[in-house]
Parts: C-alpha cells; structure tokens; sequence
C-alpha cells in the first residue's frame, strides 16, 4: 500500500509539464529575455471552409517543435535552453498539488532529483488564438524522478505565447 502512494506520488510529480494557468493576467507575461508584455492577441481568421491556412499550419508545427525542444532540454539537463524558452513567472504543477516556481524546477533536473531519459510524443493538437497557443498531446516520459525509475503516460496541455516572432511556454 505504501509502495503503491510512493508511485502515485511520483507519477503526479512527473506531470510536472501540466502547467496550470495562475493568477497573472496575459499582459503581465514576462519573457526570461526582459520585461517584454505579450502583445495583444487577434484570432487568426480561417478560410471560410474552415480549412487550415497553409501559415496556421506553420505556426501549429513551430509550436510542436518548441515543446519537443523543452522536452530534450530536460533530457539533456540544458537548463539554459530551459530558462530560454520557459518564461519568467511560470509556475510549474505537479499532480499530486506541489507547485514549483522555475527555478525549484530547474534546480530539481540539476541536482539528479528529476532525471528525465527519454520521451514519446503522439496525437499532438495545436489550437492558436492570436499570439496565444494551447497544445495537447500524449507523452510517455521515462525518467528516473525522486528516485523511482519508470516510464509513465500523460496528457500534455501546454500553453505557449508568441512574442516577437517565437514562442514560450508559460501558463
């Protein structure tokens, strides 16, 4: 029984990408590059057949592969890549209810307590409002968290920001 709380305790605790939205409205959104505001976001318009513009299909993939670089940043432990894209401000939400600011964060794939090895990524849906992204997709994540190896599947929502021209993640 204690075995199985220790699991689910470090199951919850690999959900740590299933960023929560907290209490900062979108302007106050703060990139690790300055203060630079989000800018204000206006819907991409559709073709009237409701068919996906060739640059909405650009932008969906510039998504996906942002998210993929975080997801071999923490591989690689390259906090750098890390603290580029994550923005300043971001908390991070374990599904056991922990929060960890960007920095608890980063310090726990430093120091080994979070050892991500490997990840698979499938059904990735992006939607994009303006500047503003939301992707769902389905992870496997193996990784060695808190000291219990194992590999574990999820349900990814991340939210991303576009600010001059790229993208963050932030919540």
């Amino acid at each position: 029984m204690m075995a199985r709380k220790t699991l689910f305790s470090v199951i919850s605790l690999l959900l740590i990408l299933l960023m929560t939205a907290c209490s900062q409205s979108q302007d106050d959104r703060i990139s690790s590059k300055g203060n630079r505001k989000n800018p204000s976001t206006q819907p991409i318009t559709s073709q009237q057949n409701t068919e996906e513009t060739e640059e909405e299909q650009v932008e969906e993939q510039r998504v996906i592969a942002r998210y993929r670089t975080v997801q071999q940043a923490m591989i690689d432990k390259d906090i750098d890549a890390l603290d580029e894209i994550i923005l300043d401000g971001t908390i991070f939400r374990h599904m056991s209810g922990k929060t960890q600011t960007k920095d608890e964060y980063f310090a726990d794939i430093r120091n080994g307590r979070l050892d991500y090895q490997s990840y698979t990524m499938t059904d990735e849906k992006v939607e994009i409002n303006g500047n503003d992204a939301t992707l769902t997709c389905y992870v496997v994540l193996t990784a060695n968290a808190y000291g219990a190896q194992g590999s574990w599947p999820f349900i990814v929502t991340a939210h991303l920001v576009k600010i001059e021209g790229e993208w963050y993640m932030t919540n």
